[in-house]
């Protein structure tokens, strides 16, 4: 089961923006004074599913300076324009791939986020936080095709975040994850493990 979550983005974004506004949005959805921090890495490289280079964390002062979701090109290079980045939650192993696409015309265009957790509780919350971010930020709509937590669907992330934010609680961060998933009964308590060890 593919289990990315997707944004569109009707206007650009400053990686800035979508940041602080993930972070909020972990936050709120789990019902939590805050959530752990969120690290944008850029420059990470793989070889066969091997991590060969840790990247770099991006800064604050290159996170207010770039921007995603800017129209791009497209005759130049004949291949829709993509750019890549990894989110890590600090304090474990959880990541989530976050990939902004640049559609070409004849595909419709636009720009879309779509991003790929861990299948763990913990990525998955943190992907769907930040496809909600992405979207509220840039006035776009949440795709859940692929998980299909909230039944029925919607696209709406002010409803999204509404219709399934868990009551403040005293729960950590991890456990506060799984309760968060295993609202959705209907997914027979996927995912199974919590966070990566």
């Amino acid at each position: 089961m593919s289990v990315d979550l997707e944004a569109t983005l009707p206007r650009p974004l400053a990686l800035a923006t979508v940041m602080d506004a993930a972070q909020g949005t972990l936050a709120e959805l789990l019902g939590l004074d805050a959530a752990p921090r969120l690290h944008l890495i850029a420059d990470r490289r793989y070889e066969q599913g091997r991590r060969l280079s840790a990247g770099r964390q991006v800064d604050r002062a290159e996170l207010r300076s770039t921007v995603i979701g800017e129209s791009v090109d497209h005759e130049v290079d004949a291949m829709p324009h993509s750019v890549h980045y990894e989110v890590d939650v600090a304090g474990g192993n959880d990541t989530v791939w976050m990939m902004i696409i640049h559609h070409l015309s004849e595909a419709g265009g636009g720009v879309e986020a779509v991003l790929s957790p861990n299948r763990t509780c913990v990525g998955v919350v943190t992907a769907t936080a930040l496809a909600l971010a992405v979207a509220s930020s840039a006035g776009g709509e949440f795709v859940d095709e692929q998980i299909g937590m909230l039944r029925p669907r919607s696209s709406d992330p002010a409803h999204v975040i509404a219709a399934t934010r868990l009551p403040p609680g005293s729960d950590d961060f991890v456990s506060a994850c799984e309760r968060y998933l295993r609202q959705f009964s209907h997914l027979n308590g996927w995912p199974g493990s919590l966070s990566m060890p």
